[in-house]
C-alpha cells in the first residue's frame, strides 16, 4: 500500500513539473513575441529613431513598458509620430487587447516628451483602447 502511495505521489510530481515547464515555455515565448511585435510596429513608423520594449507575462497578469525615441523638435512633430506609432501598433495583428502602450515618447535628448493624453486618451491606453479609438482591425 505504501509502494503504490509513493507511485502515486511521484506521478503527480512528474505531472506538475511538467505542467510548470510547459506553462514557462509559453510565457518566454509570448514575451519574445510582444516585445518584438510592439518594436517592429513602432519602429514602421518616420521619425522613430528606436524603440525597445520590455514584456513580461508571469502567473495571473503581466505588463509591459515601451521606450520610443522620436526625431521631433516640437511637441506638435512629437504629437504627430505618437499618432502613427499607436496607429501602427492598432493595426498589428500579433499584439493582444490587453498590452499596454507606453506612457510616453520623447525625443533624444529629452526635451520634448509627450503622452497619449495629447491624442484624447486618459493616459496610457492599451492596444484595445488603441484600437477602438481608431477604428482599426488588425487583419
Amino acid at each position: 500500500m505504501r509502494r503504490e502511495r509513493v507511485r502515486s505521489l511521484s506521478a503527480v510530481g512528474a505531472v506538475a513539473a511538467a505542467l510548470v515547464l510547459s506553462v514557462s515555455a509559453c510565457s518566454s515565448g509570448d514575451t519574445d513575441r510582444c516585445a518584438e511585435a510592439f518594436a517592429e510596429a513602432a519602429t514602421s513608423v518616420d521619425g522613430v529613431v528606436s524603440a525597445e520594449w520590455e514584456c513580461s507575462d508571469n502567473f495571473g497578469g503581466g505588463w509591459q513598458r515601451g521606450d520610443v525615441v522620436v526625431s521631433a523638435t516640437t511637441e506638435d512633430e512629437a504629437v504627430e509620430v505618437m499618432d502613427g506609432v499607436l496607429q501602427a501598433i492598432a493595426a498589428a495583428g500579433d499584439l493582444e487587447d490587453s498590452w499596454a502602450t507606453p506612457q510616453q515618447y520623447a525625443n533624444e535628448d529629452g526635451s520634448v516628451v509627450v503622452g497619449a493624453n495629447e491624442l484624447g486618451f486618459n493616459g496610457p491606453p492599451t492596444v484595445g483602447q488603441v484600437r477602438e479609438h481608431y477604428g482599426i482591425t488588425p487583419g
